[in-house]
């Protein structure tokens, strides 16, 4: 069944009358529990909610990181649509649509995303780069204007 799954084919499994129903894997949400340890790559399409500990990468060009409170995310890259963070985040985040510190988020490392909201409480340590939109985001503001004085 991981095959198929892993491949994005429906997937049989009961429901609650014990009757068997087809899901299509791009609408699972995902989820690493607050007792889980984990390390390596993620890579999902629609929510991902981390409530304990991950070491490693996480990739969705549409989806959306949730980081609970208490979660902690290390050795981080992550390059998401819309990160949600209110645990502990140490590493990279490139959050093409927006990133959300809340008020217990502690991140520590490098950030990048056209909109950053950041609620009083959050603790941030890092470099913030900011890009006008998703079809510029090779391009910080701040080149964007150099580029538009020169002419370019």
């Amino acid at each position: 069944m991981k095959h198929e799954a892993a491949r994005g084919e429906p997937v049989a499994r009961s429901d609650e009358s014990g009757q068997r129903t087809s899901t299509q894997k791009d609408n699972w949400l995902g989820f690493v529990g607050d007792v889980s340890k984990f390390t390596g790559e993620v890579r999902f399409k629609s929510l991902l909610r981390i409530d304990g500990h991950f070491s490693g990468r996480v990739t969705s060009s549409d989806g959306t990181l949730v980081v609970s409170i208490g979660a902690q995310v290390t050795q981080a890259v992550i390059n998401v649509a819309v990160a949600k963070i209110s645990g502990t985040v140490e590493g990279d985040i490139n959050a093409s649509k927006e990133l959300v510190l809340g008020r217990t988020a502690h991140v520590t490392g490098n950030v990048s995303t056209c909109a950053l909201i950041v609620e009083e409480g959050a603790l941030f340590n890092g470099i913030c780069r900011r890009f006008e939109s998703s079809l510029n985001r090779e391009k910080p503001v701040a080149e964007q204007a150099r580029s538009a004085k020169r002419g370019k």
